[in-house]
């Protein structure tokens, strides 16, 4: 289900109906009408309903910040599971991940990228034919096959009592003040403003947050005395944007000249925003903007999600916001602040990486995605210096996050820019290369080291020391991932030497567990040292990711010396030491060791559903384990081999798709408990319902074979989830498969 405002929904009965009927006869509806008409609120709750009553899967995909239509399928695709992560095609990925049932996607807020769209729905809809998609759009897709439905205002007459229009007007007006009551005497005011209002929801809400001051006549006479356009008739779509802006008008006039002020700032963010960015773009402390920027949550033209503690503006709203700031000559000055800040907060947040906000960074820096895409262009056109400083602060975000094609289309951008400081090109060409390297291509790092080492003779000793530990851990890499062990071990204890020379300690983990790697496969026996060293530094600084990937290269030595049973320990705590970190990479490898370490002992069930997590995670963030290097892939082929012959080729690839089906936090859960761990939790009916899950038998089926209601079922599969702190049928059914075995 997709998830739909706090706010009540009001009326639309008719228009629910016409669209449920429309959802079951074509595969591409497309929902028009002016901005503000609640195109997306009508389409999200008839996309519940039809998922309500069919059982589909539905997702919505929020296009309002993307700005070239180029970037559509991408944007799609970082709406799904592993999306954002991903490496592949956004077409191919798609269509792998909406291949297994039936689905509806919604794409709203079309009309600015309307070619774009056309294209990448037409293609979608031609690769899943089980497919439905719901556009919203202030024009059709123009496509063969479309379904186009016009959304009305708000009807402004109801059969037997209120009005939609006017039930929409006493609703919000009563979230804005709980004391506001219609009396017969206001009703004729109140269906009046309705109808001066053209009966747009936008509009309306807009109108009634100043119920909260103005009396309903007072209101009514305001509006229509100073904008006589909303007294028009004419219900073409160029008279109703007329109107609408004709509302924003309004409520532009009634804020204050800070708030106005405030609200052209708050116009050049594309997504959520939080409190300390919309002090910075404004110019004023945060203490000063948390009143005006009350003010404008409570006019509804900023929402507020008190979950996030973000804010956002509406589409019309922000648009409106930069027109007047255009007007005003401030646009390009608010552009700058924008990305002041971001670069700021980037370079704050690169410095602090390794320590107890590292968490909090990540969660950040990914909410902020949209923010930092909007600063990146606007230093591509405007400083050089600040492209190239930015894009290179946000290394972790590109590298750690997963973001590895995105960050490497801004970094093959950014250098290829004029000019810059010599200091942050090296920077950002180091970043560059391990992106390239995350990705398998060894080639393209190669040429960006040697690039960066050559320009480390025109800067100065201190930063040529910084680089020095990067390019050796990186030329380690290289090497480690091309399958010579000797060479990188030479360049990681390199690295790690000029670390601790600088007194940069956190600067040499990375090094470190890569050197634990480099040695286990040349079968050291003093492999676990460096990664034991990484870990307790790690810990006694509260870094996470460090410390999770040390151990996992410990629980690799450890596997490679036979300790299987310390391998698997390490790599459990591996995998929950970084909960919440979600490097997908590193969640990949985990999963890899601990199904080899499973099949070392006895090639089982459990083994091939975790070979198929981590296989299910590789293809959609478009990697492999082949990326690591011979050795690695090595390591896997003879697992594989195992555990096919143990069980079969047919039940390893059944086993090995349960796996692919598992979320990332099931296929964690998963990985992170131990074979076998325990008598089973359930009771002997809870064991025959996961019996039934686990062949596949639906709830209705399973009722049958027990002779018990279906009613029963459901609540037993709900205690079972429960019990097993489960969230899906998938994860039961590999559950059972791991502890049957």
């Amino acid at each position: 289900m997709i998830a739909e405002p706090r706010s009540e929904f009001v009326g639309r009965r008719s228009e629910l109906a016409t669209v449920a009927a429309l959802l079951t006869e074509s595969r591409l509806l497309t929902l028009t009408g002016v901005g503000g008409v609640g195109k997306t609120r009508l389409a999200v709750r008839a996309v519940n309903d039809h998922v309500a009553r069919t059982g589909e899967t539905s997702w919505f995909v929020a296009l309002d910040s993307v700005q070239d239509a180029r970037r559509v399928p991408l944007a799609v695709a970082r709406a799904f599971p592993f999306g954002e992560h991903s490496a592949r095609d956004p077409l191919d990925f798609l269509a792998d991940v909406l291949a297994d049932e039936p689905a509806i996607v919604v794409l709203d807020n079309c009309e600015h990228l309307i070619d774009g769209v056309a294209t990448f729905a037409d293609e979608l809809l031609d690769a899943v034919p089980a497919l439905r998609i719901v556009a919203t759009s202030r024009r059709p897709l123009d496509l063969d096959g479309e379904q186009v439905f016009a959304v009305p205002p708000l009807s402004l007459s109801g059969s037997g009592g209120q009005s939609d229009a006017l039930s929409l007007l006493v609703t919000r007006a009563r979230s804005a003040d709980i004391t506001f009551e219609l009396s017969p005497g206001d009703l004729p005011a109140a269906e009046d403003l309705c109808r001066s209002l053209d009966g747009l929801p936008l509009a309306i809400e807009l109108a009634a947050t100043r119920l909260r001051s103005l009396s309903l006549s007072e209101l009514s006479g305001r509006l229509s005395s100073r904008f006589t356009l909303l007294r028009g008739g004419s219900r073409s779509a160029a008279a109703r944007q007329r109107t609408l802006r004709a509302v924003v008008d309004w409520s532009y006039e009634l804020c204050s000249p800070a708030q106005r002020a405030l609200w052209d700032a708050l116009s050049v963010f594309g997504g959520p925003f939080d409190l300390e960015a919309a002090a910075a773009v404004a110019g004023i402390p945060e203490g000063e903007v948390v009143e005006e920027l009350d003010g404008l949550v409570a006019q509804s033209v900023v929402e507020a999600d008190r979950e996030t503690g973000r804010f956002r503006m509406l589409e019309t709203i922000r648009g409106y916001g930069r027109e007047r700031a255009e007007e005003t000559g401030a646009w390009a000055q608010l552009r700058r602040r924008h990305l002041d800040h971001y670069r700021t907060r980037a370079d704050r947040d690169d410095r602090d990486w390794y320590g107890p906000r590292q968490h909090e960074i990540v969660e950040r820096q990914r909410a902020d995605r949209a923010e930092v895409q909007i600063a990146l262009a606007t230093a591509t056109t405007q400083d050089t210096d600040s492209a190239l400083g930015l894009f290179a602060a946000l290394r972790y975000h590109w590298g750690m996050g997963g973001f590895l094609p995105e960050g490497r289309a801004w970094g093959a951008r950014v250098l290829a820019l004029p000019g810059g400081e010599v200091t942050l090109r090296v920077r950002a060409s180091i970043t560059t290369a391990w992106l390239c390297l995350l990705q398998g291509d060894m080639d393209e790092a190669r040429v960006l080291l040697d690039e960066a080492d050559g320009l480390c003779t025109g800067v100065g000793a201190p930063d040529a020391a910084v680089f020095a530990v990067e390019l050796h851990r990186w030329r380690g890499t290289h090497a480690l991932f091309s399958g010579e062990p000797a060479r990188a071990v030479v360049e990681f204890e390199r690295s790690i030497e000029a670390a601790l020379a600088l007194g940069r300690a956190e600067e040499a983990l990375l090094a470190q567990f890569q050197l634990t790697t480099a040695r286990s496969h040349l079968g050291r026996g003093d492999a676990a040292t460096p990664a034991e060293a990484a870990a307790r530094f790690a810990e006694t600084i509260g870094e996470r990711w460090m410390r999770s990937l040390a151990l996992w290269s410990l629980a690799l030595a450890e596997f490679g010396a036979g300790a299987l049973d310390s391998a698997e320990q390490h790599a459990r705590t591996a995998l929950t030491t970084e909960d919440g970190i979600d490097d997908p990479v590193g969640d990949c490898l985990m999963l890899e060791l601990l199904s080899w370490v499973d099949a070392a002992r006895s090639p089982s069930e459990r083994s091939a559903v975790l070979l198929g997590a981590a296989r299910g995670r590789w293809r959609r963030i478009g990697s492999d384990i082949t990326v690591h290097g011979p050795h690695m892939a090595a390591h896997h082929d003879r697992c594989v081999e195992r555990v096919r012959q143990a069980l079969g080729a047919r039940a390893f690839e059944r086993l090995a798709t349960e796996g692919e089906r598992l979320s990332p936090q099931e296929a964690a859960t998963m990985g992170a408990s131990s074979r076998g761990s325990g008598a089973s939790p359930l009771s002997e009916r809870e064991t025959e319902v996961a019996i039934g899950i686990h062949e596949g038998l639906s709830n209705r089926e399973i009722a049958a074979r027990l002779v018990l209601s279906v009613r029963t079922i459901d609540t037993h599969v709900q205690r079972i989830l429960a019990k097993l702190g489960f969230s899906s049928r998938s994860q039961i059914a590999a559950w059972y498969e791991s502890v049957s075995a």
